[in-house]
């Protein structure tokens, strides 16, 4: 990422850390340090309002795999100049894995919401097999995250400049970073069945993201 990109991508990440500190009650847990390097991020998504908020969970230059946002004016434009992935339609999605694939390459992070779509909560939807594709195309440490916020600070807002409805979240957030997970059984599977190779990064991945919303719900700090 070039010296300006880089300069977006960063105060951007400063002005929605403020945004939390003045009107969130944001809380966040990390199991272990991350480890340097690229690194691949996926939690569950329930909200239009996930896509900015876990940008400040993590230091990395980072490249979120975006579908909608990419269909907002000026908001898409600005999307492209922070090299985010698009993923708007289905010649974009086709393209997804090459380009989050690129960025590892290159040392940097993606961060992807294997659901494709937002969940009503109450459990998760089924992971496409994106993710599992970058892993095995790349393999690096995959980092699962488990988002929650009250259902009552979870509603549906009229956007003008999306010009459609979105979901949104306000006052309370809590994100909970798991350890980094790889999947070395799945590689060496890969190389006979790559469906079943996927199977198996899918499965454990979404066991992973379920226990870290439940732990929020009944270890960590609930209200």
């Amino acid at each position: 990422m070039n010296a300006f990109r880089l300069f977006l991508h960063r105060t951007y990440r400063k002005v929605v850390k403020i945004i939390l500190a003045l009107s969130y009650d944001f809380q966040t847990w990390q199991e272990t340090e991350l480890p340097p390097g690229p690194k691949i991020f996926c939690s569950n998504h329930f909200s239009s309002s996930d896509v900015h908020f876990v940008t400040t969970l993590m230091d990395d230059v980072l490249h979120i795999v975006i579908g909608p946002g990419f269909g907002i004016p000026v908001v898409g434009s600005f999307l492209g100049w922070t090299e985010q992935i698009r993923a708007l339609t289905k010649e974009d999605r086709s393209k997804v894995i090459e380009s989050a694939v690129s960025y590892l390459q290159k040392g940097e992070s993606v961060y992807i919401f294997p659901e494709g779509d937002l969940n009503t909560q109450e459990t998760l939807m089924a992971f496409k097999r994106g993710i599992a594709e970058i892993y095995l195309t790349y393999p690096c440490p995959v980092i699962p995250i488990g988002l929650i916020a009250p259902k009552r600070r979870v509603r549906n807002k009229l956007s003008r400049t999306a010009g459609r409805t979105m979901t949104v979240v306000s006052r309370n957030y809590y994100a909970n970073m798991g350890k980094p997970m790889e999947f070395d059984s799945a590689i060496r599977c890969a190389a006979e069945d790559r469906s079943k190779a996927c199977r198996i990064i899918l499965d454990e991945l979404s066991i992973r993201i379920e226990a870290l919303i439940r732990e929020i719900k009944t270890d960590k700090f609930w209200s």
